[in-house]
Formats: C-alpha cells, structure tokens, sequence
C-alpha cells in the first residue's frame, strides 16, 4: 500500500490542511480544454443520431471553471445549469476562458488533439472544426455581439434574464445557473433539460442511484445524456486500476474528510444503474487498458468482476430515456 495516499488523506483531519492537500479539478481551467470536450461530446451526440443543438444544457461536475457550460451556450445553448458539491468557479477567471472561447469560435479553430490533451477522451476519427454542427448560419446567430454580451452578462450576474430581449426573441432568455452543492433534485424543473453532460465526474460520484434518479427526472423525454468516465485511479496508485487493490480501511484513510474521492465502481456498475434508472445506451465507447494489476492482487470484493470491467479504462456514454425513438440528427 503507498503510504503517500494515505498521508494525505490523514491529512485532511488536521484542522486548516484540508484545502492544502485536496487539489483543484484541473483542466477546465483551460479554455482550449473546454472548447475540446464540448465540441467532442457536441460530435460524438451528432455522430449517434442525437441532437446537437440542445437550448438548454446541464453539466454535472464543472470543477474549476464554468468553460465547458459557456462553451455550449456559445454554440447556441440559451440555459446552462452547473451542478456541483464544491464550489470551485471564480467568476474573473471564468470570464478570461469566456472571452478566449468567444476567440476560438470566432476563427473556427481546429478541436485541440491528442497531441495537445493526450489523456482526453472520446478520441475523435477528424479534430477539423464541425462545421456540419456549427454551420456559418448558426454561428452568426449564436456569436452575435449583442448575444456574447448577455452570455457575460449572465456570467458576471449583471445581467436580467427576465428583461426584454436586446435585439429580437433569439437573444432571449440566456441563463446561468450554478448550484452548489446540488444534492437535492428539485433544483431544476422536471422535464426541462435536452442535453446532460459531464467530464471524469461520474467516478467521483458516491450515490449513484441518487444521481442517475435525479438526471432520468431533469432530462425531457427527447432528450439525452453525454458522459465520459475514467476508471483510473486518479493517481491514488501506481498501476492505473491500483485503487481496486486498496482494503476498505486502506481507502477509508485515503479519502480521509474529503468531499468526493472514488466511488470504485466499474463500468458494469454504472451500466447497470441506467438500465435500472430508465435510460436506454445509445453508444458506448470503451479505452481498453491490460497494463494494470492482474485480478489476484486486487481487493477479494473487486476479483469477481469481469473481464471487460478489468480492462475498461474509460467509456464514453450516449444515452436517452428509456423507449424514446431517436429522429435523425440535426443537419
């Protein structure tokens, strides 16, 4: 067992050193960052029949920035909801990444690669701008001036969505809601959402039949989910999967008063949460990893699982609500 981990995680009893060990989210404090995963999960939705021009949006997970959120809202997504259980955002901060995504939009820049973000995932087959998705007609509307200002304007809390619109109803409406922390399902109406999404979040969630029960009730019933998950460790061990060798007392010490660690469960977990939550898989995207620990030296609790939980490192998840039929995607 490594005693780094579990040092920190002792650490976080000691009154005022909590903060010190419990590192940022990382990454979403990048706007090239932000402007890669939404336009990913944006492809990835268009490439499997989905929607890709949802109105209004909700991000479980945004960690250190609201980036992703203002991304999509620059894309043409008028209501952003971002829910999380530590509150992260800095609203100066957001507004830098906001203003560096107005410029990466406005020159269509290429979706930063792997060679940029070598552990981003879902890997895409082309990283040209999606200009199948954001077609010239939608970015004129979606980064006119007088819109970009209301998008800051929501940002910073100056601005009133409830005021007349600035220049005809298609610049109404833009909306900014950052909820923390969100535990309880009614902070967003039932059946109002199009598009849930998050990034690396899901592992970190330790009610999982809570949140999916809380996503299932947000989400309209055309409407659909987009997550990436990472299995990994999170650097917790020195093999990727090593957080499945830890005992139970082991990771109790680990995480130590930590808001959220790891919830250690494998895809097959998570799998069968949506089934049992009302979501129907529309695709699933797996990153196979045979590098980590072999079953006989994991935890006895986790040497039962499967094969392909084993080796599935990340998974990318496209999902609607159970029995809805999927229309054609967006032109």
């Amino acid at each position: 067992m490594g005693l780094k981990p579990v040092l920190k995680g002792i650490l976080t009893y000691v009154p005022g050193l909590g903060a010190f060990v419990t590192k940022r989210t990382g990454g979403a404090d990048s706007a090239r960052y932000c402007y890669s995963v939404w336009l990913r999960h944006l492809v990835m939705a268009q490439q499997h029949g989905l929607a890709a021009q949802p109105r209004v949006i909700a991000e479980l997970g945004p960690g250190d920035s609201l980036g992703i959120g203002l991304a999509a809202l620059l894309s043409g997504a008028e209501s952003y909801y971002a829910l999380d259980i530590v509150d992260y955002a800095n609203t100066q901060a957001n507004l830098v990444i906001f203003h560096e995504l107005v410029d990466l939009f406005l020159r269509k820049e290429p979706i930063p690669d792997e060679q940029e973000f070598p552990a981003l995932r879902p890997l895409l087959e082309s990283y040209e701008f999606p200009r199948q998705i954001l077609t010239d007609e939608r970015l004129v509307q979606s980064l006119n001036s007088n819109r970009i200002q209301l998008i800051a304007e929501a940002l910073t809390g100056t601005g009133d969505s409830k005021k007349k619109p600035i220049e005809g109803p298609r610049f109404a409406g833009i909306q900014i809601h950052y909820i923390v922390p969100w535990y309880d399902d009614r902070v967003i109406r039932a059946q109002s959402v199009d598009m849930i999404f998050s990034q690396a979040v899901l592992e970190h969630v330790d009610n999982l039949t809570q949140t999916y029960q809380s996503l299932h009730r947000w989400l309209k019933a055309d409407g659909f989910m987009s997550h990436q998950i990472d299995f990994g460790c999170h650097g917790l061990a020195k093999k990727w999967n090593g957080h499945w060798a830890y005992s139970d007392l082991a990771w109790k010490m680990i995480r130590g008063k930590r808001s959220y660690l790891l919830n250690r469960c494998p895809y097959s977990v998570h799998k069968r949460q949506l089934a049992q939550c009302g979501f129907d898989i529309v695709a699933e995207v797996k990153t196979f990893d045979d590098s980590g620990l072999a079953r006989a030296h994991l935890n006895s609790r986790f040497q039962a699982m499967s094969d392909d939980d084993l080796r599935t490192r990340t998974v990318h998840i496209l999902a609607t609500k159970a029995g809805f039929s999927r229309l054609s995607a967006d032109p």
